[in-house]
């Protein structure tokens, strides 16, 4: 069994698996691949001008795809502003914290959020293909539940219909996203896909967006469904969440996730608090921040990587060395070298 695979099932691997958060920005790409020489075969292990075999070769085990999650959908506005299959509005290329699903009604009749067309699937089962070659794990991204409600709705808007007690809408919108996030995924299987990362930030920095009751009322239930969808065919599933979330850790073991990942320090999460009260109830992805990436040295990478695994060893807590984020352009290619370096040299006393 693949080591990625072992410890989301709760086995210690004789070695800390190592996770990308997504193909790299490519500034930082070429300058890794600068830097320390890599060359591949890209004529076969290319895809979409992503070139896999430099991930698998810079020491990663496995790596987020984010690029079937939705097929084509939305449309136009007025003065720059367009509408996209989400619901959410865009000025040029940013959201503007604005959606349209005001109303059941719009919600009801909304055509515009479709699966991946047949040409992406075929793509994908040939990236799958493509990484089972070169061992490289994927994890395929699929929408969260939190976050997709209120950016469709808008957050001002979603704020308000909570202060109103207008929970049929928000629920209504709840269950759209549900319904089609469960599609998603029985078709992402039908293409090879066995393990999953539900994106959805659920904090800000040191609090929650909404309390954690409110969250547990809101989107329980249809997280249980998603969950238990993805188990039913023995898969794998994993909560990725920015900000603040300490204090939702239990829910998430309640509801079954395999892994969470992110885990950001610099949002106030203690990851050596959850390893003495989780243990090896969940296995912990990332905690390694784009911060201490992008400012600290290498010998400061190494020592906090070290401690990581230490501690998660000591308290026989599942753990998979990640970056908080996707790595971008401003972080140092000798930061993620050694902490890949560390994580695989690793041994306990």
């Amino acid at each position: 069994m693949n080591i990625f695979l072992e410890v989301l099932s709760k086995v210690q691997p004789a070695t800390v698996p190592v996770y990308c958060t997504g193909y790299p920005e490519s500034a930082f790409m070429n300058n890794f691949i600068h830097r320390y020489k890599l060359e591949s075969n890209s004529n076969i292990y290319t895809l979409l001008g992503k070139d896999y075999q430099i991930i698998k070769l810079m020491g990663f085990d496995t790596i987020s795809i984010w690029d079937y999650r939705r097929g084509k959908g939305g449309y136009e506005l007025n003065n720059n502003l367009h509408v996209d299959g989400w619901g959410r509005i865009y000025k040029d290329k940013w959201y503007s914290y604005e959606g349209v699903f005001k109303n059941k009604e719009i919600v009801d009749t909304w055509t515009h959020l479709n699966l991946p067309s047949k040409q992406n699937l075929d793509e994908l089962k040939k990236l799958i293909q493509i990484l089972k070659e070169i061992q490289l794990v994927p994890v395929l991204s699929v929408p969260g539940l939190f976050e997709k409600t209120w950016q469709s709705m808008g957050f001002a808007f979603f704020a308000k219909c909570i202060s109103k007690n207008r929970f049929d809408l928000i629920n209504r919108v709840i269950r759209f996203f549900s319904e089609y996030i469960e599609k998603l995924i029985i078709t992402l299987q039908n293409s090879g896909a066995r393990i999953f990362i539900v994106a959805d930030d659920c904090g800000y920095k040191k609090r929650e967006f909404i309390p954690k009751d409110l969250w547990i009322k809101l989107f329980f239930k249809n997280y249980k469904k998603i969950i238990k969808l993805v188990h039913q065919k023995r898969n794998k599933i994993i909560l990725h969440s920015d900000g603040y979330i300490s204090n939702l850790v239990d829910v998430f073991v309640t509801l079954g996730f395999d892994a969470i990942q992110s885990l950001e320090p610099d949002a106030g999460v203690d990851i050596f608090k959850l390893f003495e009260q989780f243990k090896d109830q969940i296995c912990f992805i990332g905690n390694v921040s784009n911060t201490l990436l992008t400012y600290g040295t290498p010998q400061d990478v190494k020592k906090y990587v070290t401690k990581l695994i230490s501690k998660a060893r000591q308290t026989n807590s599942p753990l998979v060395m990640s970056p908080t984020q996707q790595i971008d352009a401003t972080i140092k290619p000798e930061n993620i070298k050694i902490m890949i370096e560390t994580t695989k040299r690793f041994k306990s006393d």
